[in-house]
């Protein structure tokens, strides 16, 4: 940075042109005054040649007198050799003080102007009697310019910011300095002199950035989300307080973007379970936020700390890992199936393609725009156009293929699997079941919102919890089991993201829920031709002796499922492998003797009808 010395003796130069009349030159003061024309610090203030008088008058006194007051009648008075004040030159002081080249103590007329997304502002008035009744002296901030000892935070008010950490810590220095005026108490109980300062600070940090080329995390993360002014600071509030180790509770963090109680009533509402920060996943408050103690701790999501100190980019991968992170009711698995792999019958296999197509393409917006959706929960505002909603069930018999084509098909849409079933969620414990479910459906609306492309939810032995709501209850577990279907039915309406139930037994499920699903696909036992796909589908060319297999009289003479099979083939192929060396080779006989076995080891052979298959199958 350039010396100041020469705006120092130039300031005053022009002081001492106006104070000492015997030797006054013109031509010394007007080369003076084009020092500090062309002095850097002082070219964005823009000043007119009777404003820098004023400045170099005020240095003057600064210097000689030993005082940092100077008497605004005095200074005017100097400038003009009238009889007559020009009282038109108060505007130039005011138009200082505006600037914070000049400071004074009790001309400042605060007005808060109040607005539901936006922290209050504060306008400073200034009224030329107030003026010519107070002192004036240097604004801190400029009397540092003129001695050369300037802060990075003083400094180049409206220069573009360089990089990220530098954005980041005037933010820093901003919610620090709304935080500790609001400590102990609200706002309009302090000096009226610290709300200008955060005012300015505030003000600095939007100059900076209009100036700016570059873009910042957070700037991203605002527009993303949608985020108003008290949405990002609060934001940024919980990111220093993560980085210096802390966990705020929810009223202070009301508090920094709150003037009185009833502001602070109203602002709640930012933290709400239902606002944009908490739903999205931004912040994390609380479960039971509705029932909460004082002192409830909030905390920002730790992703969103690590993109907005270094703006690193996190994967969908981190943030779902981060969201499910301490929680034992899911298991991700990244699939490797294929829908190719999937035997299905050709009309159920094009049905279910359909129902990816409709996802794909977010059909759901054009049936909405056709009006073919009830008005009232679907136009929740807090719905995201990029994530449509797709909940299938699948039902049928164990072992038809059910989990599998959950894989397939989060496989074709390049997701992961995010697995849950029903032991995880049953707790013996009174109430601990639909928090295991509310749980659930929370964490995968996070999930959702915080991702790209957000994994397929299943849920496994999903029978236990949809099946028919009991009319008369007349035990604790009947009330319980009515309240989970009817969190449930809840979440199902609601659902964004791709959900998929399974059952073995689709004759108990609510008619409510089958109303709630796009698709129930039923899964039958596979018929000869599925068979005989699903043979060769598990007996690779890799196992030794797999070519001489007769693949048609498995399919003929066994009912079995693709599980079943799957299951045979290791069995069979295990036992081969454990013969010596030279007759480590599948034979048919492997295959059948672990069919005939797997037929008879079946609990309920009745209901399922496995064995050897009628002449209504046999290929012609």
């Amino acid at each position: 940075m350039e010396p100041n010395n020469s705006l120092q003796n130039a300031l005053y130069s022009i002081g001492a042109f106006f104070n000492k009349h015997n030797s006054r030159n013109t031509k010394d003061l007007q080369k003076a005054i084009s020092i500090c024309r062309k002095n850097s610090d002082l070219q964005k203030y823009e000043l007119e040649d009777d404003a820098l008088k004023i400045i170099g008058l005020c240095w003057y006194n600064f210097l000689e007198l030993r005082t940092i007051y100077s008497d605004p009648l005095e200074i005017i008075s100097k400038l003009s050799n009238q009889e007559k004040l020009p009282l038109d030159k108060i505007d130039l002081i005011i138009d200082m003080l505006k600037k914070n080249i000049l400071d004074s103590e009790t001309k400042q007329i605060i007005r808060e102007r109040r607005s539901m997304d936006k922290i209050p502002s504060h306008e400073v008035v200034y009224q030329k009697s107030s003026v010519l009744r107070n002192d004036i002296s240097f604004h801190k901030s400029f009397l540092k310019i003129i001695l050369n000892e300037n802060t990075a935070f003083d400094i180049n008010e409206d220069k573009p910011y360089q990089s990220n950490k530098e954005y980041v810590s005037d933010w820093f220095r901003y919610v620090s300095k709304l935080s500790e005026i609001t400590s102990h108490t609200l706002r309009y109980m302090k000096d009226k002199r610290e709300l200008i300062e955060i005012e300015k600070m505030r003000k600095k940090i939007a100059k900076r950035v209009e100036n700016s080329e570059k873009s910042f995390p957070l700037l991203e993360i605002t527009q993303e989300y949608k985020l108003d002014e008290k949405e990002k600071t609060i934001l940024m509030f919980l990111v220093k307080e993560d980085v210096e180790g802390y966990s705020p509770d929810i009223d202070r963090t009301i508090k920094i973007i709150s003037v009185n109680q009833h502001d602070m009533y109203r602002n709640r509402s930012y933290l709400s379970r239902d606002s944009k920060l908490v739903r999205n996943g931004l912040v994390e408050i609380p479960d039971n936020l509705f029932f909460r103690s004082r002192g409830s701790d909030v905390r920002i999501s730790p992703d969103v700390t690590r993109r907005i100190i270094t703006k690193t980019p996190t994967t969908d991968t981190e943030r779902i890992e981060q969201v499910i992170k301490g929680n034992d009711i899911f298991t991700l698995l990244e699939p490797e199936q294929s829908i190719d792999e999937l035997i299905l019958p050709a009309d159920l296999k094009s049905t279910l393609e359909t129902s990816l197509k409709r996802y794909r393409n977010n059909v759901d917006q054009t049936l909405q725009q056709w009006g073919l959706f009830d008005k009232g929960l679907h136009n929740s505002p807090y719905k995201t156009s990029r994530e449509p909603g797709l909940l299938m069930l699948f039902h049928g018999q164990p072992g038809t293929g059910k989990t599998f084509a959950s894989g397939a098909i989060a496989n074709s849409l390049n997701k992961k699997l995010l697995i849950t079933d029903i032991s995880r969620l049953q707790s013996k414990w009174v109430g601990d079941s639909e928090k295991n479910v509310k749980k659930m459906f929370t964490l995968f609306e996070r999930i959702v919102r915080r991702t790209q492309n957000p994994p397929v939810l299943l849920l496994n032995e999903a029978d236990q919890f949809l099946s028919q709501r009991l009319a008369n209850t007349t035990s604790s577990i009947d009330v319980m089991y009515n309240s989970l279907q009817n969190l449930f039915l809840e979440a199902f309406e609601e659902l964004r993201g791709v959900l998929i139930a399974t059952t073995n037994l689709s004759g108990n499920l609510d008619e409510a829920f089958s109303r709630r699903f796009h698709l129930k696909l039923e899964f039958p036992v596979p018929k000869f031709k599925e068979r005989k796909q699903l043979w060769q589908l598990h007996l690779p060319p890799t196992i030794p002796g797999c070519d001489h297999i007769d693949i048609e009289e498995l399919s003929r003479k066994f009912k079995l499922t693709g599980g079943q099979i799957k299951i045979i083939v290791k069995n069979a192929a295990t036992e081969a492998a454990s013969r010596q060396r030279a007759e480590q080779i599948l034979q048919q006989d492997d295959l059948i003797k672990y069919c005939e076995l797997e037929n008879k080891s079946m609990f309920d052979r009745s209901n399922h009808n496995f064995g050897f298959s009628t002449n209504s199958e046999v290929p012609p």
